[in-house]
C-alpha cells in the first residue's frame, strides 16, 4: 500500500513537471496573443502577412489578400468601391476596421481613400488560423 502511494505521488510530480514545462513553452505565444489583442493599433494586410511569415508560414501580401477574398473575409467583387473591403461578417467579428483618408488633389477636388486594417483581435484570429491549419 505504501509503495502504491509513493508511486502515485511520483506520477503526480512527473505530471506536474510536464505541465509546468508546457506552460513555459506556451508563455511566449500567450504573451503575443495577449499583447496583440490588447493592442489598439490595427495593421495593414501586408503587415499581417509578415507576422504570419514570422510564425513559419510562407505567405506574402498578395497571396494573403487572395486568401482573405477566397474565404469570405474581404469583398471579392471587382469593379466596385467595395473590392478588398471587409465583408459584413468579418466586420461583425471585429477582425477589420476601415481607415478613411481624405485626399485633396492638385485641381482642388477631394476623394476618400479607404484602407482595410486588421484589428488586434483579427491579428490573433488569422495568425492562429494559419498556424493551426495544415499548410
Amino acid at each position: 500500500l505504501m509503495i502504491e502511494a509513493m508511486q502515485a505521488v511520483l506520477l503526480i510530480r512527473v505530471k506536474n513537471q510536464q505541465l509546468n514545462a508546457k506552460v513555459q513553452q506556451d508563455a511566449p505565444k500567450v504573451l503575443f496573443a495577449d499583447s496583440v489583442t490588447a493592442s489598439h493599433t490595427s495593421i495593414l494586410v501586408y503587415d499581417l502577412a509578415k507576422l504570419i511569415r514570422q510564425n513559419g508560414v510562407d505567405i506574402g501580401g498578395n497571396r494573403l489578400f487572395a486568401w482573405l477574398r477566397e474565404h469570405g473575409y474581404l469583398v471579392r467583387r471587382k469593379g466596385g468601391t467595395d473590392y478588398n473591403m471587409p465583408t459584413q461578417r468579418s466586420m461583425e467579428l471585429g477582425l477589420f476596421e476601415v481607415k478613411e483618408t481624405v485626399i485633396t488633389h492638385a485641381d482642388g477636388h477631394t476623394s476618400v481613400n479607404r484602407t482595410p486594417k486588421v484589428t488586434g483581435k483579427g491579428q490573433v484570429y488569422f495568425v492562429n488560423k494559419f498556424l493551426t491549419r495544415a499548410v
